[in-house]
């Protein structure tokens, strides 16, 4: 008998533990991810809009940041959203929390921008 008979087998246990981590970290990334990317879409409106702020009323920059929030899938409230003059720069302000559940864990995505432009 060879010694390459004797040792078939043994790395299996390997190869489990190993995809099952794989799987595991694609579960939480299915989660997780989601959450950055309405966050960076809410962002990106924040600064869009702030461009405007030049031709639009403070009160329209806030409702519009407020719908691109809404379409993005995010709990941030009209009231949550704040917009405001600096001297030449408009300031614009969101915070919200989301909480997801991932494996048993609470993973806690924080939102806290702001976006400073200049008013021309």
């Amino acid at each position: 008998m060879s010694v390459r008979n004797r040792v078939r087998g043994e790395g299996a246990f390997g190869t489990i533990v190993g995809i099952a981590l794989v799987v595991l970290v694609g579960i939480a990334l299915f989660k997780i991810v989601p959450l950055h990317i309405a966050g960076n879409t809410v962002f990106d409106a924040m600064s869009e809009q702030a461009n405007f702020a030049g031709i639009k009323p403070l009160d329209k920059i806030q409702y519009e940041v407020f719908v691109a929030a809404q379409e993005a899938g995010t709990p941030l409230t009209l009231q949550d959203i704040k917009v405001r003059r600096h001297g030449t720069d408009v300031i614009v302000e969101a915070k919200y929390m989301q909480k997801v559940s991932v494996l048993g864990y609470q993973y806690n995505y924080v939102f806290d921008r702001t976006v400073t432009k200049p008013v021309f």
